[in-house]
């Protein structure tokens, strides 16, 4: 078998998947080129099994990080139970985890405009540092950055203010937002 001529991009293929594409038309040609393509069916089908062990995954408890909203969609879709904070910069939102919840998700609204990356700093009492995440990508997040964090991992924490910190990751470290979690155990 030849090697496809025009492989289907990634994200297109992501948002194919997701049930995220905008366009009825694009879905059509996108399923049509998939029925005619060995090579880029068999990219659909990899992807479709590494989705489905991140759901798996996620139901461990074992997924942290950023992540994009089609995935977030799917999870949702696919029964892992999500449980979502919206912040907007000078912010400070109460917060809590209940049982039966999977995945803990902070969506963080800021103006990324001419933001190539960004960097997210979690700090606890006493400016004690949670975590970070650095250069993460925002072309095309929509103006939010989505941070996930499992709720059992949430579940043990006592109650307590976390600070999250959104910079640009250029040279500047322009600081595009502050939000406060008051987590509640």
């Amino acid at each position: 078998m030849a090697p496809c001529q025009a492989p289907i991009p990634e994200e297109t293929l992501l948002d194919y998947w997701t049930r995220d594409l905008a366009d009825g038309g694009e879905s059509d040609r996108v399923e049509e080129h998939l029925f005619a393509c060995g090579d880029c069916s068999a990219r659909l089908n990899r992807l479709a099994a590494l989705g489905t062990g991140v759901a798996a995954l996620v139901r461990q408890g074992r997924v942290a990080g950023i992540m994009f909203r089609a995935m977030l969609n799917r999870l949702q879709r696919d029964g892992v139970h999500v449980r979502m904070f919206w912040l907007s910069p000078g912010e400070t939102v109460p917060c809590a985890v209940f049982p039966g919840d999977d995945l803990v998700v902070t969506a963080l609204k800021a103006d990324f405009s001419g933001v190539d990356a960004v960097t997210l700093s979690i700090s606890g009492p006493d400016k004690s540092s949670f975590g970070q995440y650095d250069d993460v990508p925002v072309a095309g997040l929509g103006g939010e950055l989505l941070w996930a964090t499992p709720a059992a991992l949430v579940q043990q924490m006592p109650s307590m203010r976390l600070q999250l910190t959104l910079k640009s990751a250029a040279s500047t470290h322009a600081e595009l937002g502050r939000y406060v979690l008051e987590h509640t155990a």
